[in-house]
């Protein structure tokens, strides 16, 4: 943490301060070190500054969860905010991720469930799982004994479903939900 805060410093770029800014934060937070809330609040100030709209939910989101133990409200505020912004922006992921901290919370205002949640059936989830480790159709058909025409509908299907463009774009989604959670 302290190390990243030096190079940015050096650096002299004020993205690498407010990427600093942003792990510093995340990495107190998950410490459970109360001055996350600090450097979660600077990161905040410092994308705004840049006009990074999507970095600055994504550091407001993080402030949200740091401080969801201690103050419930003001977490679900800024939760709020975050939601707002990210559909703005189209982050489906990151407004998912905003809408589940709403209902761990119980706040009203959040998504009722992520969208496309619970769409794919059971073998097109382990399809997602296979995209995610980077398979080619070839490799889904020959692990989940189906054939390739089989593993390409598979594909498409899920796809679809979640609304990606492409089969890098499913890779990004398991790697940031992870492989169980569609």
């Amino acid at each position: 943490r302290d190390r990243l805060r030096t190079l940015a410093a050096d650096s002299g770029d004020p993205r690498a301060a407010a990427f600093a800014d942003l792990a510093g934060g995340r990495v107190r937070a998950a410490q459970g070190d109360e001055r996350a809330t600090a450097d979660l609040q600077s990161a905040m100030r410092r994308f705004a500054q840049l006009d990074f709209r999507l970095e600055t939910a994504r550091a407001q989101l993080a402030l949200a969860g740091a401080i969801a133990g201690s103050s419930p409200d003001a977490a679900a505020g800024e939760a709020r905010s975050a939601l707002r912004a990210f559909e703005t922006a189209g982050a489906r992921a990151d407004a998912d991720a905003a809408g589940a901290l709403l209902r761990r919370l119980g706040a009203a205002g959040g998504r009722a469930w992520p969208k496309g949640a619970g769409t794919l059936t059971r073998r097109e989830t382990e399809v997602l799982e296979l995209l995610g480790e980077g398979c080619s159709n070839a490799q889904i058909a020959e692990r989940l004994v189906i054939s390739r025409r089989t593993a390409e509908h598979h594909v498409a299907s899920v796809l679809s479903k979640l609304g990606l463009r492409s089969r890098a774009e499913a890779a990004a989604h398991v790697a940031r939900r992870g492989p169980a959670d569609p």
